[in-house]
């Protein structure tokens, strides 16, 4: 099973960013440093970055900001100089077999990795505990695309935190712009994979690609197209984007609406360097 398990937001003040999602209707955690278990020892080294999260129903928005920005931390390549969309996670259930496959098939891949956070809030504490695996930065210039289970999703998803005041119920879907979509598409396809039950990568309208993972959905599309299907003009490159360069602009929530509109969308833009 593959699913849409997480999206991160990167800014520069983890403050900054909780009180604007605060005021834009979410409950978001308190921020904790995020630590790295060393192989073998299974001592917490500092992966140099704080977080705080919105956990939704059905997966959930990391905000993260990096404590010092240098070429070696594992977000560098996503860091813009405004909110950016650059960490899409997808969850694996059997995430060994998932690792093991995209390295026989030569997609660039990390080592297996252990990530763990406090959690504080709740009637459960105690350390929740990652198992992840990124996909080599020069082939995922749209974000930091990486595969995850999570050990102790008890700890994650706890009802005391998943009340939002603006009725925000699921991560759905991510919006990806890029010249070539088709491209991009079968990547997201290979990723998924049919032996994982990843779902499947089809075009909806000319120009515009859906991956359509267990939960939740990829949507590829040239500037054009995205704005003829979801209504808001994508340029064609934001800051720090080559015009041909894949790149993240948008995530998108399901929330509760009125009686007779039981589901509405909301849909948070990063297409001018600056989240909206």
């Amino acid at each position: 099973m593959i699913s849409l398990d997480h999206v991160g937001v990167i800014g520069h003040s983890i403050e900054s960013m909780r009180r604007l999602w605060i005021d834009a209707g979410f409950f978001v955690t308190e921020p904790e440093e995020l630590m790295a278990l060393e192989p073998g020892t299974g001592k917490q080294v500092s992966l140099g970055q704080h977080s705080c999260h919105v956990i939704l129903e059905q997966g959930y928005i990391e905000l993260t900001a990096v404590d010092q920005v240098t070429p070696t931390h594992h977000l560098y390549h996503w860091i813009r100089s405004g909110e950016s969309l650059g960490i899409i996670a997808l969850g694996a259930d059997d995430i060994e077999s998932v690792h093991r496959r995209l390295a026989i098939s030569k997609v660039p891949v990390g080592s297996l990795a252990q990530a763990s956070r406090p959690i504080r809030y709740g009637a459960r504490g105690g350390d929740a505990l990652f198992t992840w695996f990124a996909v080599g930065a020069p082939s995922t210039p749209e974000a930091l695309v990486c595969f995850v289970r999570n050990e102790r999703p008890e700890l994650i998803y706890q009802a005391e935190v998943q009340a939002h005041p603006n009725g925000a119920q699921a991560l759905a879907g991510v919006i990806l712009c890029a010249s070539d979509p088709a491209a991009v598409a079968a990547r997201y396809a290979g990723y998924g994979g049919a032996g994982d039950g990843g779902g499947s990568c089809a075009s909806v309208a000319l120009g515009l690609w859906r991956c359509s993972l267990d939960r939740g959905s990829i949507w590829i599309g040239t500037p054009a197209a995205l704005t003829a299907h979801f209504g808001r003009a994508i340029p064609a490159a934001s800051p720090g984007h080559l015009n041909d360069t894949p790149r993240s602009v948008g995530f998108i929530i399901s929330r509760r609406g009125a009686a007779d509109a039981p589901e509405q969308e909301m849909i948070f833009w990063f297409v001018d360097g600056e989240g909206s």
